[in-house]
């Protein structure tokens, strides 16, 4: 029998993980009529791990979602056909044969070998944000870390690994804003589908433009990416744009996001930042973080037939939406699961998924958020919040801060 708990859009307004405990108090699964204009609710770690590794389920959703819009009128349809034949195409978004082949087309780039050789460059990116931060600001003035930091790396990172020479960090931004505010909303409308279109676009066509005028070196995902197409494991050069734009823009948004909740949480009670003095402390320390407050809080899949889950008739065409942020607090999975423990060692939260698309890009968010978090403490081990309350982002799909007020000492008290 379907649940009767009532799951609208406001789930995941202001801080959701209190309705994230009820709902998984009351079962597995549930009905929303208002997600997505219809949608099953998964909410325990053994149905979100279970539901990201079951076949009879289809990456294949950004049709119908995507085009939701464009059914109102002609116009829109015709703007958004080019915007699909992108956004289809993206490892994110396919089944196989075309998944594990464009997987394996990119795994190069993803080589632990690749990742090491880049965190040299990720230190000093990272040294030389700090430099510029302490420059501008003295020790007891507060700045915003979001937008000095925390959106500023990723940028860089991102575009050192895909192997731009230079970083249009304003550009990538506006278009990476865009396109999360068209991918994080539950009904995104017309305006915001456009907007999301006109980004991806332009987005495609910059890297377009920068491969045929550019040399372009074998070590970096560009280059692995254009030696894949001249295999033939990428079939064409749209689906190379593809991946590029999903790379782009995946590794810009979800590492600000998590970059910015990771010093939140650590500074909210400072023993906490001071505990990750210890280096070797770092690892496990993201892990927790990360399934404390995931960056992405769902992701989505479409029924290719009907068949029961949970105890629910599914229905083929039903989307699935499995809540990683409610099954990261799962007590059937963690011991004492709303507790913050830095040392908990667990293994990997489901915060980059599982099953076959796992996210691939996992290993250098982790380096990249280990080597930040360790020069940040390192560096400013005094650093505290400042009296501002932070503002969190209103989007569903993600969990992140709009602006972080920090200090880097605390203001002096009067003599």
């Amino acid at each position: 029998m379907t649940s009767e708990a009532r799951v609208g859009a406001d789930l995941f307004a202001g801080d959701p993980y209190p309705r994230y405990r009820e709902l998984r108090q009351q079962g597995p699964i549930h009905w929303s009529s208002e997600l997505f204009g219809g949608a099953w609710v998964i909410t325990t770690f053994d149905g979100v791990q279970s539901v990201l590794s079951d076949t009879r389920l289809s990456a294949c959703r950004t049709g119908g979602w995507l085009m939701r819009e464009a059914l109102r009128g002609s116009e829109h349809r015709r703007r958004l056909v080019d915007m699909q034949r992108l956004y289809g195409r993206a490892m994110l978004f396919v089944d196989k044969p075309a998944h594990p082949r464009l997987r394996q087309a990119m795994r190069a780039g993803f080589h632990p070998a690749a990742i090491h050789i880049l965190q040299g460059f990720v230190t000093e990116a990272v040294n030389g944000i700090l430099d510029r931060i302490e420059a501008k600001y003295g020790a007891e003035v507060p700045f915003d870390f979001i937008e000095n930091f925390a959106r500023v790396l990723p940028a860089q990172v991102i575009s050192r690994f895909l192997g731009f020479r230079h970083v249009d960090e304003a550009r990538f931004l506006s278009w990476s804003s865009t396109i999360a505010a068209f991918l994080g909303s539950v009904l995104p409308d017309a305006r915001e589908t456009l907007a999301a279109r006109d980004s991806v676009l332009a987005m495609s066509e910059f890297i377009d433009d920068y491969i045929r005028v550019s040399e372009i070196e074998d070590g970096n995902m560009l280059g692995v990416l254009i030696k894949a197409q001249q295999r033939g494991d990428i079939e064409s050069g749209v689906e190379m744009l593809s991946q590029c734009a999903m790379l782009l823009f995946a590794g810009l948004e979800t590492t600000r996001h998590l970059l910015g909740t990771a010093v939140y949480w650590l500074l909210e009670d400072p023993g906490r930042w001071r505990s990750l003095r210890d280096p070797t402390r770092l690892q496990s320390a993201v892990r927790e973080l990360l399934r404390w407050d995931s960056p992405v809080q769902y992701t989505g899949r479409r029924a290719i037939c009907s068949f029961n889950l949970m105890g629910q008739n599914i229905h083929r065409g039903d989307l699935i939406l499995p809540l990683i942020g409610s099954a990261n607090r799962d007590p059937g999975r963690y011991d004492d699961p709303e507790r913050l423990d830095l040392g908990r060692q667990v293994g990997m939260p489901l915060s980059f998924g599982t099953g076959p698309h796992v996210c691939i890009g996992a290993a250098l968010t982790l380096m990249e958020a280990e080597c930040a978090l360790g020069a940040l403490i390192e560096r400013w081990p005094d650093a505290c919040l400042d009296e501002s309350p932070p503002q969190w982002i209103d989007l569903p799909l993600y969990r992140g801060l709009k602006t972080l007020m920090l200090r880097r000492s605390p203001m002096a008290g009067p003599a």
